[in-house]
Parts: C-alpha cells; sequence; structure tokens
C-alpha cells in the first residue's frame, strides 16, 4: 500500500503530490481537472509501464494519431501525450517521474543507444547529446525508456508506432538494457466504459469455485438481492460468427425459481458492480483503480456498493483508487467512510490558471463541506 504519490511533468501536471493516500480512496474534481491522469499515472506506476497497460491507454484519448513527421531530428511518439506539453523530451530534457513514498520511482524519458560488440554479442551503450555531436556517432537508435533504481529498459522504440505498442501486449517481457527488473504488484484497472468480455471470462475463470466467487455473487446482490448463481456459458460459433458476439457469456439465476438469464439484460447497474468487484476480488493483495465509479449506478444503490468495496478492499487487502465527479457517489462515499474513518481518503483536484491545486480532506470536513453545499466534485 502506498500513502504518498507524486507525478511531475505527466500530462497536464507540472507536478502533483499526494500526502495521504489510504486504503479505499475517492478522487473528485471538475473536468479536465485531472482526476483521470492522476488514475493513468497511478496505473503507469504500478504496472511498471507494462505494455499491457499503455494500449489501452492510448486508444481511450485516440492519441495513436501523430502529425505527419518533418524534415530533421525532431522525436515523435504515440507515448509524447504522456509528457507535460504532448511532446517527447529530447535527450537532455527530463522526461516525466513518478514516485511514491519518497522511495520507488520510475523516470520515462527518451534515450539514445549504440549497440557496440563484445565478445560475440552485440551490448547497448548509452549516449548523450554532446557524444552523439562531438564524436559523430552515426545513427544512434532513440528510445522511450524506464528507469527505477539501477534498472532502465526500453517502453518502445521511437521507430515504432501505436499499432507495434499494441503488439508488445499480452505479457511479452520489456527488454532490459540495465540491471534487473523488480516484480509488480497485482493490479486490474477498470475504466468508465468498464471491461470487455474477453477480460470478464477471463477473470471469472481465476475465481470460479473459489471463496472469491461467493465474494462476487455478494456484490452482485446490491443490485439483485435474490441471485443465486452466475456461469460463462460459450456461444454457439454461427450465433458468435452471426452477431459478432464474444466467445463467452454471463448467465446469472435471478432467484432460485428463475431460469438464467443473460447478465447485461438486467441492465447497465449490475454490469458496472460486475466489473468492480470481479476485477476487486481478482487485484487480491494489489491494487485496483476504477474510473468514474458512479456509471450506470443509480444513487440509491452507491452507498451500499462503497460499503461493499470497503469490506472486500480490507478483506482481500486491495488499495483502491477511484475517481468520480457525481455529488451523490460522494454522499455515499462520505456515508461509508464515516463508518471506516481510518481505511478511507478523500482528495480533490482543481485548476487554479496553469497550477494544479490538490485538497485533502478528512471525514468531518467533507461532511461539513457536503452540508454547506461547499463545491467538492
Amino acid at each position: 500500500m502506498i500513502h504518498s504519490f507524486e507525478a511531475e511533468n505527466f500530462r497536464l501536471f507540472d507536478k502533483v503530490k499526494i500526502n495521504r493516500f489510504n486504503q479505499v480512496n475517492l478522487i473528485v474534481g471538475k473536468n479536465n481537472a485531472g482526476k483521470t491522469a492522476l488514475l493513468e499515472a497511478l496505473l503507469l506506476f504500478f504496472s511498471r509501464m507494462s505494455p499491457d497497460v499503455i494500449p489501452e491507454l492510448i486508444e481511450t484519448r485516440q492519441e495513436y494519431w501523430l502529425p505527419a513527421k518533418p524534415h530533421g531530428r525532431k522525436l515523435f511518439s504515440s507515448l509524447m501525450h504522456f509528457f507535460k506539453g504532448h511532446k517527447t523530451p529530447n535527450l537532455d530534457e527530463e522526461g516525466f517521474k513518478l514516485s511514491s513514498n519518497n522511495e520507488d520511482s520510475i523516470h520515462v524519458r527518451t534515450a539514445a543507444y549504440v549497440f557496440e560488440e563484445s565478445a560475440g554479442e552485440k551490448k547497448p551503450r548509452r549516449v548523450t547529446q554532446e557524444e552523439i555531436k562531438s564524436l559523430g556517432i552515426f545513427l544512434p537508435e532513440f528510445y522511450i525508456i524506464a528507469e527505477s533504481g539501477n534498472f532502465s529498459s526500453i517502453v518502445t522504440s521511437l521507430q515504432e508506432d501505436a499499432a507495434d505498442l499494441k503488439r508488445l501486449a499480452g505479457g511479452s517481457q520489456r527488454k532490459a538494457i540495465v540491471g534487473q527488473g523488480v516484480d509488480t504488484q497485482r493490479y486490474k484497472f477498470v475504466s468508465a466504459r468498464g471491461i470487455d468480455d474477453e477480460e470478464s471470462a477471463f477473470l471469472w475463470d481465476g475465481i470460479s469455485l473459489t471463496d472469491l466467487e461467493e465474494d462476487l455473487l455478494k456484490g452482485l446482490r446490491v443490485i439483485e438481492p435474490k441471485l443465486v448463481g452466475l456461469r460463462f456459458v460459450t456461444i454457439d460459433h454461427d450465433v458468435e460468427h452471426y452477431c459478432q458476439a464474444p466467445g463467452k457469456i454471463p448467465l446469472v439465476k435471478p432467484d432460485r425459481n428463475s431460469d438464467p438469464v443473460p447478465l447485461k439484460s438486467l441492465g447497465d447497474g449490475i454490469i458496472r458492480i460486475f466489473h468492480i468487484i470481479l476485477s476487486l476480488v481478482s487485484a487480491k493483495g494489489g491494487i485496483l483503480l476504477i474510473d468514474e465509479f458512479e456509471n450506470g449506478l443509480h444513487w440509491e444503490v452507491q452507498e451500499k456498493a462503497w460499503r461493499t468495496v470497503f469490506e472486500l478492499a480490507g478483506k482481500l487487502n486491495v488499495q483502491v483508487f477511484a475517481t468520480t465527479h457525481s455529488r451523490d457517489c460522494i454522499t455515499s462515499f462520505s456515508k461509508v467512510w464515516k463508518e471506516n474513518a481510518e481505511k478511507g481518503a478523500f482528495i480533490r483536484i482543481a485548476k487554479a490558471r496553469d497550477r494544479t491545486i490538490i485538497t485533502e480532506y478528512d471525514t468531518e470536513l467533507l461532511r461539513d463541506s457536503l452540508e454547506m453545499d461547499t463545491e467538492v466534485r
């Protein structure tokens, strides 16, 4: 679990620091204040810039578009939008940095390498801008790299585009340049759109017939109190092809006397709860990040949803980070946080001209702000 976090030169942030994260954290702010950007920074930090994560972030914001490359040595990459100012840093520029608890950090920047023959194999040697100019080094290879302690790894070559990045996804290992990497924590990300059917089926296979299955069903009963079971079934190949359906879909029994029905036939609310709780139990011992927690959830069930999240996060040792811009969601969170004062945190992000302002609330300040109808979203 992290208690503090800092992002420098990432997306719209010059520098943003949070000092009081806890087990269940709600991040709020107006549109374009940086809620989702902070969540993305946390995701990249916990995943160690994983190629499984980066393509989804690029696609969600349609950042696979690149301007026509001009003549010269200007550097372009689909990752340039991660950097402040939407600009790939030059070799002598800092890039962006993500860090926690003043110890663990990741520094993402541009680097140039030449590959030299040594003992019958080619080994990389990092070169500086000055070396390239003064020594006339011919055509070094340029990369976006991630540095953590004495470990450096390639995130992407600047010769690759978004399609190349996507091909790296699916569990591939990034190439280490220097040092030995560290293991990443288990993490799950639920976007504002939810998770796709293929991912849902994969996560279900990991918890089916375990105690975590009952934890998931308990979460679904927030919407359907009498629900008794859930199973994924394989779709007939002809139907799958004709309807462009996923290979497997979830069915549920709404009560003991009902026939199974497709989960999605019960509405957006139960789908949202399904995605959140399935991801939470699958993140046991790790991290869960949720963008726009309230999507699809009626205000009357949000308090029960938060109570389930607090309970399961404590039981399964999961640290949760969620965003919202819904006052109903904030009010529901506040009520449950008051019952679990030692487990929650509430952070508001605001912009003042070009500055990012962070306000960290305790339970009393949030309660008073809501009672006085002060802007907290």
